[in-house]
């Protein structure tokens, strides 16, 4: 916006130059006789400094000097020659004072420029004021001052310059959608054209006769931009198409607010959305426009040039945007067979609709577009019974020939309008010889119908239930203990039942409604019930028997359905030969489509300390995992609905770099989910753990242990076909919970008894000997055990060699290496195999007598040191403190 602001300021100068001329310069005949010379030369001069200003950036200062205006700015120095004036030598802007002849003159507000700094220019009795500020300015007769609102005008003795107000400097412009970035013909087709193979001197159309042999465009597709700031106001300023080399293609750029919804679903438009629309310019003719727009048209390849969006000259968009003309003239001939589904309106919400979709509403004046490729103009009529029709409700045709103008008092009305086209060879249909209807040009046009006041009923909650998710709504028509129909007047009603023309349907702003609806938002999964349960029959039923309805979910659910309040509207309307939409009964059926919370279907099993799961590693192979699969089992009145096994559980990151506790095995897949990024994985699946991640570097221990901020998440839809963003919507998720994570044997231990004691310090003979375990009551008694939990085993040579048998602790096989080798077959280190290492710390070995372990201390006490080391290499270290009987 500074430039637009420096405009203003440039003129402010000017206007103390001007106010000299026509007030303080010597009267003299010739003066007058060259002042309008003289004024035309300044807007010029005024003009060209101000392009020259717009190129090189913003203003850091201007000054007035020895007849010149000087511009300063960082990349250089503009000035302008001025006509010399009597009493007024010098003007300069110092900061943001004002001088005039080296007095100051007011001061007023540069900004700096950036958003938010939007300079406002207007008008009070005859001056003017920049962001409130008064420039002390004395203007003459021949100067007048305009406030536009928007603008503001300036001119002087004719010559006039209009300058922006209150407009925000534009940052940015975004193409929206770069697969859509080609100016080509409706419907996807190249730019088509052709000259006229006939003159149409009376043609009614807006862009009037055609003679013989006039070249013609066809209509050519739009492309959507975003701006920054969204209130820029993009159709004021000049646009052009320049490509890389600075050349400006030749069309005609203009941009409209975009009235219609970015996406044709469901969604709204945002702010700032234009339509940016092209028109050839007059260069262009049936010899040149095949090649004006390639990359190089010298070349026999058809390639087009790429195009930037230049705002007053500076480039803004991406080199995205191109224009696709046809290699060859149009041969297609006149376009025939229009019918409503050719014809499009933008309806109140924005959405764009076909005429042959959807209703035009009364007291509105709609514009009926006619899309097709080939089409050079069109118009609309009234002809044959539709005359009279039209003229009996008041319907007529705007003077342009494209838009229906339907008054108050024509609702329900169905009425024929005749399209007129003219193709780009210039031939009409119909013709002056034709029978009207004979090639189809007939577009139906139906009007909606009066609407009147709704009853309301209580709102109807439905949850969408694990194992009956597709269960079908009901909702009854009763209100307070009496059917909700009773409040409609008799004659409503026994009109209604000779009508028949019931519908329930949704707004069509709604978004996400469980139940899938048609393009009309119109349900058609409905049925209508009595009391007793038989089937309602509106034309042979009263409406006071209508009980309830129900709506079929299964099949019928939307890809963006999601919890939520939606409200329906059950709808009679009438029927007759003139007339059909009009409101005759109106109920708005509120529905709560729910979801149960995760709490209702399922708790907590064991492994749980309050809100902290335990989670030991358990062992396949040589890799570590974890298990969820019994962290929750389903309440009772869900046991035969919920299934637990198909949980989902969510991992977060452990740092920045997106490195995970575990390891992306099993149907683990990294999703957002909450507005979270995590990994999340099916419960009943291999959860690897990530061990270099888990594990610390010495293999000992546990450099994560406590994982935190965790859910778990389950499909209500679990078996049932429904979109991605569906399950999403429908999916339950606990509460935030921490996973203590525990190595596989954490807890072993390794310790000598005594009468059910633990020794701190075993004392041994001269032998050594530490002798194998032995229970009393099931539990350790005397001697040398390992206990996991309450789990035990009695350490002798036979227990850890395999001699017989291998003993376990809890699930694990504890063996030496050494020992188990000479026994076949050799068991494998994987899965839940465990390797024993005893050794003494001052360098002793472990030895046996017989199948008792021997440890012989080398001093009076040492330690005898066993290491546990699981499959996946991590080691258990624990010491036992050994003395030699004194």
């Amino acid at each position: 916006m500074r430039k637009k602001y420096l405009s203003a300021l440039l003129f402010g100068a000017l206007l103390f130059a001007s106010a000299g001329t026509f007030t303080s310069c010597k009267d003299y005949d010739d003066d007058i006789n060259n002042l309008s010379q003289r004024v035309d030369q300044i807007a010029s001069d005024l003009a060209d400094l101000e392009t020259k200003v717009n190129a090189l950036g913003c203003v850091e200062s201007i000054e007035f000097s020895d007849g010149k205006l000087i511009v300063h700015t960082p990349n250089g120095d503009v000035s302008a020659a001025m006509p010399e004036c009597t009493g007024i030598k010098e003007v300069k802007l110092e900061g943001n004072t004002l001088y005039v002849d080296g007095v100051e003159a007011g001061k007023v507000e540069l900004g700096s420029g950036e958003e938010g700094q939007i300079p406002v220019i207007t008008v009070k009795d005859g001056k003017l004021y920049v962001n409130d500020q008064l420039m002390d300015i004395e203007v003459g007769s021949n100067v007048v001052l305009v406030d536009n609102g928007d603008t503001c005008t300036i001119t002087v003795d004719g010559q006039s310059v209009t300058l922006m107000k209150n407009a925000a400097q534009l940052t940015s412009i975004v193409i929206e959608n770069l697969d859509e970035a080609e100016f080509k013909g409706t419907e996807g087709v190249d730019i088509q054209w052709g000259v006229a193979g006939v003159a149409t001197p009376d043609w009614a159309g807006e862009k009037g006769a055609v003679v013989l042999d006039q070249f013609l465009v066809g209509q050519i597709s739009t492309v959507n931009v975003q701006v920054t700031p969204a209130d820029y106001d993009l159709g004021a300023q000049k646009l052009t198409l320049v490509d890389a080399r600075g050349n400006e293609a030749p069309v005609v750029v203009t941009a409209e607010p975009n009235n219609t919804l970015m996406n044709k679903t469901r969604a709204a438009s945002a702010n700032g959305s234009w339509t940016l629309s092209i028109a050839m310019d007059e260069t262009i003719n049936k010899t040149n426009i095949e090649k004006a727009f390639d990359y190089d048209p010298e070349s026999t390849d058809d390639i087009q040039m790429a195009y930037t969006l230049c705002v007053n000259g500076k480039p803004y968009t991406t080199y995205d945007l191109a224009v696709v003309t046809s290699s060859n003239q149009y041969t297609s001939g006149r376009i025939a067979n229009i019918t409503a589904a050719r014809v499009y309106f933008v309806d109140e919400a924005g959405r764009e609709k076909r005429a042959s979709e959807d209703k035009i509403p009364a007291g509105t004046t709609t514009a009926l577009t006619l899309k097709n490729p080939g089409l050079y103009d069109y118009y609309y009529t009234f002809e044959g019974t539709n005359k009279s029709l039209a003229e009996q409700y008041g319907i007529t045709i705007s003077e342009d020939g494209k838009s229906i103008i339907v008054p108050e008092g024509a609702e329900g009305v169905t009425i024929t309008l005749t399209a007129h086209t003219m193709s780009v060879d210039g031939y009409v249909c119909p013709n002056a010889q034709e029978t009207i209807g004979q090639y189809f040009n007939q577009v139906e046009i139906n009007i909606a119908g009066s609407e009147i006041a709704a009853e309301e009923l209580n709102v109807t909650t439905h949850q969408v239930k694990p194992g009956d998710a597709t269960k079908e709504i009901r909702v009854d028509f009763t209100k307070d203990g009496k059917s909700i129909f009773a409040s409609f007047p008799a004659a409503n009603r026994e009109e209604a039942r000779q009508s028949g023309q019931v519908v329930l349907k949704e707004e069509a702003t709604q978004l996400g409604f469980l139940t899938n609806s048609d393009t009309n938002h119109e349900f058609q999964n409905v049925q209508y019930f009595k009391k007793d349960g038989s089937r309602w029959n509106v034309n042979r039923d009263d409406l006071l028997d209508l009980n309830y309805m129900t709506l079929t979910v299964n099949n019928w659910i939307a890809n963006d359905a999601k919890p939520g309040n939606y409200t329906l509207s059950f709808v009679v309307t009438d029927d007759n030969a003139t007339v059909s939409g009009n409101e005759l009964i109106k109920v708005t059926v509120p529905i709560d489509i729910t979801k149960p919370a995760f709490g209702d279907v399922f708790e907590k099993d064991e492994n749980w300390a309050n809100d902290v799961y335990e989670a030991r590693i358990y062992i396949k192979g040589n890799n570590a995992y974890l298990r969820y699969i019994d962290a929750y089992k389903v309440k009772s009145e869900y046991q035969t609905k919920a299934d637990a096994s198909k949980l989902y559980i969510s991992f977060n990151a452990l740092d920045e770099f997106g490195n995970y506790p575990i390891l992306f095995y099993g149907g683990a897949q990294e999703v957002v989910t909450d507005n979270r990024t995590v990994m999340l994985t099916p419960i009943s699946s291999d959860i690897v753990l990530n061990e270099q991640e888990v594990y610390n570097d010495d293999k000992d221990g546990l450099e994560v242990s406590l994982l935190e901020d965790m859910y778990a998440y389950y499909n209500v839809f679990d078996g049932v076909s429904v979109s991605t963003e569906t399950q999403k919507a429908f999916a339950i998720t606990s509460e935030s919970f921490k996973t203590q994570v525990k190595t596989a044997l954490d807890g072993v231990t390794a310790a000598v008894y005594q009468n059910g004691s633990v020794l701190n310090n075993v004392t041994v003979g001269t032998d050594g000997i530490i002798a194998a375990g032995t229970l009393k009551d099931n539990k350790p008694n005397n001697g040398f055990f390992f206990t996991l939990g309450d789990k035990y085993f009695s350490v002798c040579k036979n227990n850890l060699d395999g001699g017989n048998v291998y003993d376990k602790l809890d699930i694990y096989t504890l063996y030496v290496p050494a020992w188990a080798a000479m026994n076949t077959p050799a068991i494998s280190f994987n899965n839940n195999n465990v390797q024993v290492k005893f050794e003494g710390t001052n360098g002793e070995t472990v030895t046996t007598t017989g199948d008792d372990i021997t440890f012989k201390p080398a001093a009076e006490s040492s330690t005898l040191r066993i290491t546990f080391e699981d499959a996946t290499g991590m080691k258990y270290v624990r010491d036992i403190k050994v003395q030699k009987v004194q």
